[in-house]
């Protein structure tokens, strides 16, 4: 009796379908640990976060998304960001002056953060990883960090921090 012989287009289905399982698989590994990578930040940042824009001392975690924050204590003292895989933005131009400035701790794991400060403000910072810390002209560095309006302690893998300085107001 004779054995039939496969036929190559059947058997180009099977490779076919073969592939296509494995990339299924793929992606639903992909989508399940997005997922469980959302709801263990969800669960971080209920236990873990703390205060809000008014408070003096402000702790945020954030995984799979973004955080907009926008203080306006006059005395604003301590904010504490963790950031996996998502970004950030703080506006600290409703803080005003400072007396004695505002320490950031930024951590970040493939995200990044972007900080607005008011004109004139002298900023301090500190960063250890791969990523950096951008500013624009208009940020004035110093090298003082008790003499600074905000001092930024980083620590990013694959992540950065970018500081802007608001407009100055036009003189009239």
């Amino acid at each position: 009796m004779r054995t039939p012989v496969p036929r190559p287009r059947l058997a180009l289905r099977r490779e076919r379908s073969a592939t296509h399982r494995r990339l299924l698989i793929a992606l639903l590994c992909w989508v399940g640990f997005q997922a469980v990578l959302a709801v263990a930040g969800r669960v971080a940042a209920r236990r873990l976060d703390e205060g809000d824009e008014t408070s003096r001392s402000i702790r945020r975690v954030q995984t799979l998304g973004s955080v907009v924050l926008r203080p306006m204590h006059p005395e604003l003292a301590r904010i504490r960001l963790d950031l996996g895989l998502a970004g950030g933005e703080l506006d600290l131009t409703g803080v005003g002056e400072t007396t004695a400035g505002v320490d950031l701790t930024v951590r970040a794991l493939m995200g990044g953060l972007a900080v607005r400060v008011p004109a004139g403000w002298r900023v301090w910072w500190s960063f250890r990883g791969v990523g950096g810390v951008g500013t624009d002209h208009a940020v004035a560095r110093t090298h003082d960090e008790r003499a600074a309006d905000l001092r930024v302690h980083a620590h990013a893998l694959f992540g950065g921090i970018g500081i802007e300085a608001a407009e100055a107001p036009a003189q009239v």
